[in-house]
């Protein structure tokens, strides 16, 4: 073999040598480079861990009870981050909503921020929710717009949003008819004034009238100075804010 095949070989050779070294490096370095990844991922990890454990397992007084309640089971606004266990504040909005509130302000005393019903949508009962908003879009409407189905059993509320005065009316609740205008169920072929001068409709009107006015006074019920609708208490005092006049 010559010598210039001799050189050729040995440089081949450790061409080779220094190809599969620096691979060997590369791939080393690799390692490394995974292997310090994966330690800062089980680091955040941990840190992140910790952290949820450490805020879970702090505990809150809740605003109105004044208990010492663990964090799975405080309510904040994010408005205000005023902490109320979910039990109190369920019963704070339940109550207001009884007494025809539309505006529910946080319980702290010396806050003014109003709660929506989205803030506790996941931890209020479907019904109390539904019954929040509902009072909420009653309030907006005018006094003027609103109709309410006359019969006793139904009593849905109705918008009159046209100009034109609407006589003969189809609650879409209860699916009877009634008139819009003299608020009773619907007088059949009489306009509104026939049947208002009618004797029969004086008659029954008036034996209506009679009738439950009797039952006002034996229930002890109360007329609202503000609209003069009767009201009944059943329950909490005396005070009684009025829907129709928020």
């Amino acid at each position: 073999m010559s010598q210039n095949q001799r050189l050729s070989m040995t440089r081949s050779r450790t061409s080779l040598s220094t190809n599969i070294h620096a691979n060997g490096i590369q791939n080393t370095m690799k390692r490394k480079l995974l292997a310090a990844d994966s330690a800062n991922e089980k680091k955040k990890t941990k840190k992140a861990t910790t952290s949820y454990h450490h805020k879970s397992s702090k505990r809150f007084n809740c605003g109105i009870c004044f208990e010492s309640v663990a964090f799975s089971k405080i309510s904040t606004n994010t408005s205000c981050n005023h902490p109320f266990c979910t039990n109190c504040i369920s019963k704070y909005v339940n109550v207001q909503i009884n007494k025809n509130a539309t505006k529910v302000s946080c319980p702290n005393p010396e806050c003014s921020v109003e709660l929506k019903p989205q803030h506790l949508q996941s931890i209020l009962p479907t019904k109390l929710i539904v019954e929040w908003e509902s009072a909420i879009c009653e309030s907006s409407i005018s006094l003027k717009q609103k109709i309410y189905c006359p019969y006793k059993n139904c009593s849905l509320l109705l918008v009159n949003d046209g100009v034109e005065a609407v006589t003969s009316c189809e609650c879409p609740s209860c699916h009877r008819l009634f008139c819009a205008q003299c608020k009773v169920p619907w007088h059949g072929d009489m306009n509104c004034q026939e049947f208002q001068q009618s004797k029969t409709g004086r008659h029954n009107e008036k034996q209506l009238d009679e009738k439950f006015y009797e039952l006002a006074r034996t229930q002890n019920w109360q007329r609202c100075p503000g609209c003069s609708m009767y009201v009944q208490k059943n329950g909490g005092c005396n005070n009684m804010s009025c829907r129709l006049y928020v």
